[in-house]
């Protein structure tokens, strides 16, 4: 029989639009995604799932979460899986089969160093040594290794590398002049793999036989930003952990004390990705109208032993309209800072 380990229920990896479903929730197609047994290969039922609509929807039903007190779903599979009258016929050198481990996918570091070039077509490059100055902002840029897409003319990218520097995923972002996601006529996020395939595509090139099992296997993003930091900070020196990788560059010079990571997405603040961060003092900073969502987070966290703590700080200053748009760190930051005269580096 399987044990159960510590990340045995995982969603199911994006395959295709097969692979999401209707949420029960909102009742919106292909927007579902399901919890995966990683023992068994079986999806779990199919209320326990999350919601991609994270705005509009929210809803998530986590396997490990108990439910009104009692037990979870994961508690209870263990306790029905392990009946006392079956040990006694366990041999007692017998071992219990393992689940095989799961090969982790990353993109090509070939595909990721020939990014870091061509800041002066980078509309977030800009923005940033328009705001700090040359100097800074490419401290920042080599930092937390931000690529340049050409996906979109200006575009940027967020690679996000795990702790032992394997590039697992990429967001490729398109901002305006004044450091805001364009999103008309359309939005301008996607994902590295996925422009990619687009690129290839456009072309009438197969794709490389890397890109066609990170596509089907991968996982979008499967880590913090930032992470690499952590190689060279201080044990002691805390970590602040906000959702927009852009969001973690602007703060890093004002409030150096920290490590500034970001999660990449709202539900993406999950005990698996902060493993990495187990033993440090974190404080986490959500985006204004976020402030209950991320305290529930991080009541979750501090159960699982994660020194963790949450700033209201952002919460009391925004307005009620402030909140409705997701007021963040950044847009206070880029407020109130005109900008770097260019004459200072004369």
């Amino acid at each position: 029989m399987p044990t159960l380990t510590a990340h045995r229920y995982t969603l199911q990896p994006y395959a295709g639009p097969k692979s999401r479903t209707t949420c029960p929730a909102c009742d919106k197609p292909r927007c579902y995604t399901r919890y995966l047994d990683t023992d068994t290969g079986e999806l779990l039922p199919d209320a326990y799932g999350r919601c991609d609509r994270e705005a509009n929807c929210g809803y998530h039903r986590n396997p490990y979460h108990t439910e009104g007190g009692g037990t979870s779903y994961a508690q209870q599979v263990r306790l029905d899986g392990k009946p006392a009258f079956l040990e006694q016929y366990v041999p007692a050198r017998a071992t219990r089969p393992q689940p095989m481990p799961v090969p982790v996918r990353s993109i090509p570091a070939d595909v990721f160093t020939a990014t870091l070039v061509s800041y002066e077509r980078n509309t977030l490059a800009q923005l940033l040594r328009g705001h700090f100055g040359r100097g800074v902002a490419d401290e920042l840029l080599q930092r937390f290794q931000v690529g340049t897409s050409a996906h979109w003319p200006g575009a940027c990218v967020f690679w996000l590398l795990d702790t032992h520097g394997r590039v697992r995923g990429g967001q490729v972002v398109l901002y305006d002049a004044t450091g805001h996601t364009i999103k008309e006529p359309r939005r301008c996020t996607t994902w590295a793999h996925t422009a990619l395939a687009q690129h290839h595509q456009r072309r009438g090139h197969p794709a490389p036989p890397w890109l066609a099992d990170y596509a089907q296997h991968g996982q979008k993003s499967p880590c913090l930003f930032g992470l690499s930091q952590l190689a060279t900070a201080p044990a002691a020196q805390p970590v602040a952990l906000v959702e927009s990788a852009k969001t973690a560059m602007l703060a890093t010079p004002y409030f150096p004390r920290y490590v500034w990571l970001a999660t990449m997405g709202l539900s993406y603040l999950t005990p698996d990705r902060m493993e990495p961060l187990r033993g440090r003092r974190i404080v986490l900073y959500p985006d204004a109208g976020c402030l209950a969502n991320w305290q529930a987070k991080a009541a979750e966290l501090r159960r699982l032993g994660f020194n963790v703590q949450v700033s209201d700080e952002l919460e009391k200053l925004a307005t009620d309209d402030e909140r409705r748009a997701g007021l963040d760190l950044a847009d206070v930051l880029l407020n109130e800072w005109p900008g770097y005269p260019p004459n200072w580096d004369e």
